[in-house]
């Protein structure tokens, strides 16, 4: 079959992404798309990458249009200052003022950057601007503790709901090439047509005033949907196929495609990182089309073909849908007995335990040489690899203080709250992001891991996996906890139990 446009029937040959380059998608088909009408959906591609920018970022997806893993941007919820997030690193995006003292008639000025070359920039700026200004010291790197960011999503919608009704056209298109130019999609790609221009012109969010042409755009949503009764063709679902295999990545997407010759239903099926679930259905087929059924399971971490996906086909319907009669109840009922959070707590559960991998490969990579090594040299190594991860060894400190706190409060000793908030309390104004007590608690922390880690080493158990307990696990609460906590838990306890004096 000729390479003609689903949309307009004129020669074909962009090389649109079957799955969008921007969430890791690395194959091509130059067959589906004119160039005019590949670009018409970018803003349905623009739209569900932004709502899944966090996720991209923090498992480090790299768009396929670029050299680098995506990062997303989020508010420090401490100084309201714009932070970047990607899975390397969480930095602030701009020079700070950490503090500002009168000094005759100027000021000496503390500042944090967030690397070496916005130094430079802000030194060139300075004298671009005519400032007199003298640096007091060389600059020096350390460790900034984030704390909680504030990155707010919405999934879905009206745009977010069209950007997967054009996924699963394309691959539609891709594995029902004739029936996808039979005409029989026409209604879908009228509306998925018409929604990618409402994306297009920016109309995602309902604005109180929209220009006319955004009015226009709106009213063509609502024609294109009169076919299918006014409620788009695509829902979240989570009735997901009985029997169905797992994906074969651990945070693999996954496309389904198919027809039952039975009545005709063409309908599709996307689950985003084995989560974020939806169906669609595209249409009917002619009488007499067979039944068969297309999955593609798509790895977003693959770096290139051929291991990126992965296909199966049956000549069966396993995957067909059923079109509810109200699109939203699906979703609400989910909200509503928290099947959907649960889910989305899953994923990040994922995502934090792939993390806490990632880093146990690297620490013992780095590590290897210790059972070589003298015990002074040992420890260095080791003291050298934790300096590295202040924010992860924060995150036991944390969890260690707060279970705590929860605990004692729940037993009636709120009492002890205070101190334990001062031993992991912020401070916008430090160059560390911590107070001074806090700083204090991270370092016992890292003593605490530094000395596990020391032993672990010499009794030659300082493996892999070893190293993925202490940094993230039960052994590294604990090593964390007993050292943190013993002071605080000492104290308590002798004010509980003071010591009698008898005459």
């Amino acid at each position: 079959m000729a390479k003609t446009c689903i949309v307009c029937g004129q020669a074909a040959g962009s090389g649109e992404h079957v799955f969008p380059a921007s969430l890791g998608g690395r194959r091509v088909n130059s067959g589906i798309y004119c160039p005019k009408h590949d670009n018409s959906y970018s803003g349905l591609v623009n739209e569900i990458a932004e709502q899944l920018d966090f996720l991209n970022a923090y498992l480090g997806v790299r768009p396929d249009h670029s050299k680098h893993p995506k990062t997303a941007y989020g508010e420090h919820t401490l100084t309201g200052e714009t932070v970047s997030i990607s899975a390397k690193e969480i930095k602030f995006t701009k020079p700070r003022v950490i503090s500002r003292t009168a000094v005759g008639e100027g000021e000496e000025l503390h500042l944090a950057f967030p690397n070496h070359q916005s130094v430079k920039q802000f030194a060139k700026k300075m004298e671009d601007d005519g400032h007199e200004w003298t640096p007091l010291s060389k600059p020096s790197a350390r460790p900034y503790i984030t704390g909680s960011i504030h990155h707010k999503r919405k999934f879905g919608g009206a745009c977010g709901l069209g950007a997967i009704a054009y996924m699963t056209q394309t691959f539609f298109a891709q594995e029902f090439p004739e029936l996808a130019r039979s005409g029989t999609l026409s209604n879908f790609i009228n509306y998925t047509q018409a929604i990618a221009k409402v994306a297009a012109l920016g109309g995602c969010e309902q604005q109180p005033e929209e220009r006319e042409e955004l009015i226009e755009a709106r009213a063509a949503v609502t024609v294109a949907l009169e076919p299918f009764g006014g409620t788009a063709p695509i829902w979240w679902d989570f009735s997901p196929p009985a029997g169905a295999r797992a994906n074969k990545f651990e945070f693999g997407h996954r496309v389904t495609v198919g027809i039952d010759g039975f009545d005709g239903q063409i309908y599709g099926r996307v689950a985003l990182f084995s989560t974020l679930t939806f169906a669609v259905h595209l249409g009917t087929a002619p009488q007499g089309s067979a039944t068969r059924e297309v999955t593609v399971d798509i790895d977003p971490l693959a770096e290139h073909p051929p291991h990126d996906i992965d296909k199966h086909q049956v000549l069966s319907a396993p995957g067909r849908v059923q079109v509810p009669e109200h699109a939203t109840e699906g979703l609400a009922n989910a909200l509503a007995d928290g099947t959907q959070q649960r889910a989305f707590a899953n994923l990040l559960e994922r995502l934090e335990e792939h993390q806490l991998l990632k880093l146990a490969r690297t620490m013992s990579t780095a590590l290897a040489p210790c059972s070589t090594l003298s015990l002074f040299e040992a420890r260095t190594l080791i003291e050298k690899e934790l300096d590295q991860q202040p924010q992860q060894i924060w995150r036991l400190v944390t969890a260690v203080v707060e279970g705590l706190r929860a605990e004692m409060v729940k037993g009636g000793m709120e009492n002890i709250a205070p101190v334990l908030d001062n031993l992991i309390a912020y401070d916008a104004q430090s160059a560390s992001g911590l107070s001074q007590q806090a700083e204090a608690t991270l370092a016992l922390a890292k003593a605490a891991l530094v000395a596990q880690m020391e032993q672990d080493c010499a009794a030659g158990v300082l493996h892999e996996e070893r190293i993925a307990e202490l940094m993230g696990r039960g052994p590294g609460l604990y090593a964390v906890g007993q050292l943190v906590l013993a002071p605080v838990l000492q104290v308590f306890s002798e004010s509980a139990h003071p010591n009698e004096v008898s005459r």
